[in-house]
């Protein structure tokens, strides 16, 4: 069946869907900013990757600093909780199992606690699946709440009180999270607010430096390569690691491998034909991930949530990433540091070529020299 046959099929159904969702849910409109005041509970909701939660970070900071009395909420999943579990500026923290829009099914029970909170406020901080997001916002509220997201389309706003057109009209990720707070609450956001945060324990930072005092690296001398990815589709060939590491160590650098347990047979190989080479810990808090990468030269990622570690750690990068259309290679861009990005002809980051990485690498490094 082809796609404009099945797009004619479904769009009766469609229609009714939204008519239906107008009449159920229909939210308090409103305009922004919205105005807070002592004890207004807001909740954010950020259930998904762990590099969308690091881009959002400076924005919860804002909005914690330039308003102290609001009561500040996340919904986060356990995938991307470790790194706001340490984060002062946010008050409560609602852990699901996985994402809450996949499997609503499954938390019922947290639906229920989080709507006896009567929240004031819910800022959806997501910027996919936006009809499933607005559902959930709608379920999430009370009869008084207003609720806004990134906008994402006129037929959206019968989920929500009020959309930011202008966060919607940001580059890249972390400016997006940023004016969705700005424009939400009325700030004029100052440029210490733009700046990523890495909200590790003095622990965290102690353990890396210990660690990579035991593998005998150096700050500044050795080059981070992450190996792991979050979807089959962003890993890179393995042949192509083994191709631009043999090149690296003939140029004297020092490669250090970052991965999850799940990689250790690839590492393992690799360190057999290399001797030399070395990787860091499995199982290590992703914060202490974050504090070795403070130490490191450069690195190179193809999965972006090593890639906004690595914009928290303040530590250049080469990003390798799938197919995108010109509007989007922005979205994803690693945000302050010195980079570099290499995109496929394809959605498969394996059809990047290791001469273009290479090249990548070799220009990131001239960028750090001058």
């Amino acid at each position: 069946m082809s796609k404009s046959l099945t797009i004619k099929i479904f769009a009766p159904f469609k229609k009714l869907g939204h008519a239906l969702a107008r009449i159920v849910f229909s939210p308090r409109k409103s305009s922004l900013p919205f105005s807070v005041s002592k004890g207004t509970r807001v909740l954010f909701l950020r259930h998904d990757a762990l590099g969308d939660m690091i881009s959002t970070l400076p924005m919860f900071r804002m909005v914690k600093q330039h308003i102290p009395h609001a009561e500040l909420h996340v919904l986060c999943t356990k995938a991307n909780m470790e790194i706001i579990e340490h984060c002062d500026f946010i008050d409560h923290i609602h852990v699901a199992e996985r994402s809450i829009t996949d499997s609503p099914y499954l938390h019922i029970g947290l639906i229920r606690k989080i709507r006896s909170l009567n929240v004031d406020i819910i800022v959806n901080c997501l910027t996919s699946k936006a009809s499933k997001n607005g559902v959930l916002t709608s379920l999430l509220s009370g009869k008084n709440t207003l609720s806004c997201s990134v906008f994402s389309g006129e037929q959206y706003e019968l989920y929500y009180s009020s959309q930011s057109h202008q966060a919607a009209d940001m580059k890249t990720m972390w400016e997006k999270m940023l004016m969705l707070g700005a424009e939400t609450f009325g700030i004029a956001p100052l440029e210490q607010d733009k700046r990523p945060i890495l909200p590790s324990l003095p622990e965290h930072a102690d353990n890396a430096k210990k660690t990579l005092q035991e593998l005998g690296l150096q700050s500044g001398k050795f080059i981070a390569i992450n190996l792991s990815v979050g979807q089959d589709r962003n890993r890179w060939d393995e042949q192509a690691y083994s191709k631009l590491i043999s090149y690296l160590l003939s140029m004297g650098e020092k490669p250090l491998l970052f991965g999850m347990s799940a990689d250790a047979p690839f590492i393992e190989q690799l360190e057999k034909q290399f001797p030399d080479l070395h990787h860091y810990p499995f199982g290590r808090h992703i914060l202490e991930i974050g504090e070795a990468l403070r130490y490191a030269a450069w690195g190179i990622s193809p999965d972006t949530g090593f890639l906004h570690l690595a914009s928290a750690a303040q530590c250049p990068i080469v990003g390798l990433y799938g197919y995108l259309p010109e509007v989007a290679k922005d979205e994803w861009i690693p945000y302050g540091i010195p980079h570099r990005r290499v995109f496929s002809s394809t959605q498969a980051v394996r059809d990047i070529s290791v001469k273009d990485v290479i090249q990548a690498c070799n220009e990131l490094t001239e960028m750090l020299r001058s």
